[in-house]
């Protein structure tokens, strides 16, 4: 199956499920049951596709510039990547956090890559707003692909990977990022 037809099947089953990429109150279980909460998120999402063990999985993205960037250029690096949209509350809420934990540890062979899956101009106005600094990478079905791939099959933002400095797959995490998270992931794998 192409990356084409994955993102697509993906987007098909969200529009059939009535789903949104986001929830409206922002969490991971209201996004994948559809706000039902006597529906179970894992039954909705299908088998359990998380690549957790697996090398990471290599793509080229455009920053905001335009430029192409592969993923491979930060191996060696503990990297959390995360996929995002300017207007999904929860990743709005979670970026000064990777913007502040991303200065605190950039010395220290890690890095941020955030995918988002919106329009140029948008995250070119919301990385202006809140000063992001870490590398943004910009895609729609490109990064619904890529997030996939990843094993995010159900398109949930935001979606985060961890995957360590050997370019294993350390974590997923389907919604919002805490500090305790970061910090956990940063314990573990720095």
């Amino acid at each position: 199956m192409t990356r084409t037809q994955v993102a697509a099947g993906t987007l098909a089953a969200l529009l059939a499920l009535g789903l949104t990429a986001c929830g409206d109150n922002g969490t991971a279980e209201d996004t994948a049951t559809g706000g039902d909460p006597k529906v179970d998120a894992a039954d909705v999402a299908g088998p359990d596709d998380t690549p957790t063990g697996d090398a990471r999985i290599d793509f080229t993205l455009p920053d905001l510039d335009g430029a192409d960037q592969t993923f491979n250029q930060w191996d060696g690096d503990l990297v959390v990547l995360n996929f995002w949209a300017t207007w999904c509350p929860p990743c709005k809420k979670e970026m000064p956090l990777f913007q502040e934990t991303w200065e605190e540890h950039r010395d220290e062979d890690f890095n941020i890559v955030a995918v988002a899956v919106d329009e140029l101009s948008a995250t070119e106005q919301f990385v202006a707003t809140y000063g992001i600094e870490f590398p943004i990478l910009i895609g729609q079905d490109e990064a619904m692909e890529v997030q996939a791939e990843y094993g995010n099959r159900i398109g949930a933002l935001p979606y985060t990977v961890v995957i360590d400095r050997d370019g294993t797959v350390r974590e997923t995490h389907r919604g919002e990022v805490t500090e305790d998270d970061l910090d956990g992931w940063l314990e573990a794998y720095l």
